[in-house]
């Protein structure tokens, strides 16, 4: 039997239109899988009165009618990456923490006045919540969405753990530790072998 010369038949098929069709196949395969939507939370320790008894004190934040008290305080951060091939008009998701944790302020941070984020339920010291929701407009591919927070504890200490991300999107969420790995997601490359040949294809 005579032998296969991949270099001839690559050479063949990438002059041929089979190419193109086998590009846009993979992609539209691609798109109608379940996309994937890289999220980020990162908690750490304002402030803790138990680290500082000595002192009994507390942080009296100041809100637009009182002054709220708190033993506890975390900052964080949660981003929010589109990693997929889908474009969204408009996204929407939930975040919902712990019974013991309570929201007191949000702070969006997009990249341009063109991409908003609708917050429903914002929380404020004078709305402290363990839940609220958010619509991204848009949410196209590769766009990133992060969200300066702060919250409190009515018991124990607050982690990553206690603040879950959902929505009623048909997405699959992938949870990442580092913003750096967030990059790498997106720009993973997804490869179609022809033989020994390889075809990269980044997203």
């Amino acid at each position: 039997m005579e032998k296969i010369s991949w270099l001839q038949l690559g050479i063949g098929f990438l002059s041929g239109g089979a190419f193109g069709a086998l590009i846009k196949q993979f992609f539209d395969n691609r798109r109608n899988r379940i996309q994937p939507i890289s999220r980020n939370i990162e908690v750490k320790s304002f402030y803790d009165s138990i680290e500082n008894k000595m002192l009994n004190s507390q942080v009296i934040l100041t809100g637009a009618t009182q002054e709220h008290k708190f033993s506890k305080l975390y900052t964080g951060t949660i981003k929010v990456v589109n990693s997929g091939l889908t474009d969204y008009s408009s996204f929407s998701f939930g975040i919902t923490s712990s019974d013991n944790v309570r929201f007191i302020h949000l702070k969006t941070i997009s990249t341009d006045r063109h991409h908003l984020a609708e917050i429903s339920g914002h929380p404020t010291l004078e709305n402290q919540v363990n839940k609220f929701d958010v619509v991204l407009k848009p949410f196209n591919r590769k766009d990133v969405y992060s969200f300066d927070i702060l919250v409190t504890t009515l018991n124990g200490d607050i982690s990553q753990n206690d603040i879950q991300i959902s929505s009623s999107h048909p997405v699959k969420w992938v949870d990442v530790t580092s913003t750096s790995k967030i990059i790498l997601e997106v720009a993973r490359e997804s490869i179609i072998a022809l033989g020994p040949i390889s075809i990269g294809l980044r997203k």
